[in-house]
């Protein structure tokens, strides 16, 4: 009896996690950047995308919702665009069916007006049936003017990621340089020097998901960074 029970638990295991993969996403965390508009009345947009797959047999309902909207100042504006609309900006949830074997693209928008600088979105994509299954796509903008730091996609590596009390943080482009750990609300919670292969006390963080940027010169490089 025992022995039917066991095999029974391990087949409902293997299915979860089969249902579990029938959805997945290209990237999970996206940057965009650019020019914010000079004027309240000009028009400016930033956009990221990523692509959701699903590789089921069935049909699949997703809600999404925007847990994070993190912008440099309230001249910004953001938005999501699901499989089935464009969005206003101050709609933080929404709901789709995404057919059995298609590929569709979710894109996500930010309008900078006047002020430079740097903010994040968060939106969790969760099973409409079980959210406890779900994904977030950190979404990461820069806006901004001449000779100011531009955003680009990380040239460094995270080790280990997930990281508990100490990170070592490995760039392509330089040996050494400067680092900032931020929060999901855009806080500043570690910074300083870094060097190649040493490592970085991380143990004053708290479990939780971060962005790490990297200053080199005349650019900013970011990455995720999970602690546990």
């Amino acid at each position: 009896m025992l022995k039917n029970i066991t095999l029974t638990v391990l087949c409902l295991f293997g299915l979860n996690m089969t249902i579990k993969a029938q959805v997945t996403f290209d990237e999970d965390t996206l940057f965009t950047d650019g020019y914010v508009a000079a004027t309240a009345s000009d028009y400016a947009e930033l956009i990221a995308e990523t692509k959701i797959h699903n590789k089921g047999s069935l049909p699949d309902t997703i809600i999404w919702y925007r847990n994070v909207n993190n912008l440099p100042s309230v001249n910004w504006t953001s938005a999501v665009c699901d499989v089935i609309q464009c969005y206003d900006v101050t709609t933080n949830s929404a709901e789709f069916i995404i057919d059995a074997g298609v590929i569709r693209t979710l894109s996500f928008h930010f309008y900078p007006k006047i002020d430079n600088g740097k903010g994040q979105m968060v939106v969790r994509f969760a099973k409409k049936s079980n959210q406890t299954i779900y994904t977030d796509i950190y979404i990461n903008v820069q806006g901004y003017g001449l000779n100011i730091k531009t955003l680009k996609k990380a040239d460094f590596s995270l080790f280990p990621n997930p990281a508990k009390e100490n990170l070592v943080i490995n760039s392509n482009s330089a040996n050494s340089g400067q680092f900032t750990i931020v929060n999901l609300l855009g806080e500043t919670i570690l910074s300083g020097a870094f060097e190649n292969g040493k490592p970085i006390d991380t143990s004053s963080l708290t479990t939780g998901i971060y962005c790490v940027n990297v200053i080199d010169g005349t650019s900013v490089t970011s990455s995720k960074l999970v602690i546990q």
